[in-house]
């Protein structure tokens, strides 16, 4: 267990968290490996036996296996392992004030996240299989450490979100398969560039889907955040693949032209949406 941790731990400190990373390739496969960091308000807070007792109470989940120590776990749920640790320091580095910086939906979050001084690595160490399940697992066991911990709010560094405690609580209150806490999972951009709105998806290759643009559009920024939100439901609720060429829409009068390019605002190719 402590080779799994000690792993784990590498992990979270190599550059897997850099904004300009390369999407994973042109033909994305869902990623084997999730993991998130829990930031913490006062370090070794986390209240493990709370946690399990949520996870079971809260969420339904059976705890095939329990390995724990006083700072770390491996957990076996429904098929998967589960990684924990506990590190009562800050992230190091830079990366939570960078990434902070990018997130619209906290916006005090520049002064609140980096106050953390400690953090909770998790990990689903072998996903790949079911993005979908596996992410509303990470999810529960996410919200399970948050509530169980004197916590601030959580850090996906690959999908360069930073979000407050509240605010991710809240989207997990309802979270189902049909009803998917995207903002808890994917990150929106929004950039005003020459005058005109665009957007942009960033963690849809970590489901082994393209990311998507809506480049220069004459429609505000809300109305392409609404857009860009219910087409990346579409995609992944429904398991859907967007081609070139087709259209889409979200009623059966509207048809949005689908076109595949050099991203505008990210690496690789991506898919464009005439919106």
């Amino acid at each position: 267990m402590n080779r799994l941790i000690g792993l784990v731990i590498l992990i979270s400190t190599m550059s897997l968290f850099n904004f300009s990373e390369d999407l994973k390739g042109n033909n994305p496969e869902p990623n084997p490996m999730i993991l998130g960091m829990i930031l913490l308000e006062k370090p070794n807070s986390l209240d493990f036996k709370g946690m399990t007792s949520d996870l079971e109470e809260n969420w339904g989940l059976k705890i095939d296996s329990n390995e724990s120590e006083k700072e770390t776990a491996v957990l076996s749920i429904n098929g998967y392992t589960i990684a924990i640790a506990v590190v009562p320091a800050p992230i190091p580095g830079d990366e939570v004030e960078t990434t902070v910086e990018f997130n619209y939906l906290w916006p005090d979050g520049a002064n609140e996240a980096t106050k953390h001084k400690g953090h909770v690595i998790l990990s689903i160490m072998n996903a790949g299989k079911d993005p979908i399940k596996e992410n509303i697992l990470f999810n529960q066991m996410a919200a399970s450490i948050l509530k169980n911990s004197e916590s601030i709010g959580i850090y996906i560094g690959a999908r360069t979100l930073v979000l407050k405690k509240d605010f991710y609580l809240y989207n997990s209150e309802s979270m189902s398969e049909e009803n998917l806490p995207l903002y808890n999972w994917i990150y929106f951009g929004l950039i005003q560039d020459k005058g005109k709105q665009s957007a942009y998806t960033y963690g849809l290759a970590d489901f082994g889907k393209k990311e998507m643009e809506i480049v220069r559009s004459k429609k505000d920024a809300e109305e392409l955040n609404e857009m860009m939100y219910s087409l990346t439901h579409y995609v992944l609720a429904y398991d859907v693949t967007l081609k070139a060429g087709e259209t889409i829409g979200m009623s059966a009068e509207q048809k949005l032209k689908i076109s595949e390019s050099k991203g505008e605002f990210l690496d690789g190719t991506t898919i464009k949406i005439d919106y």
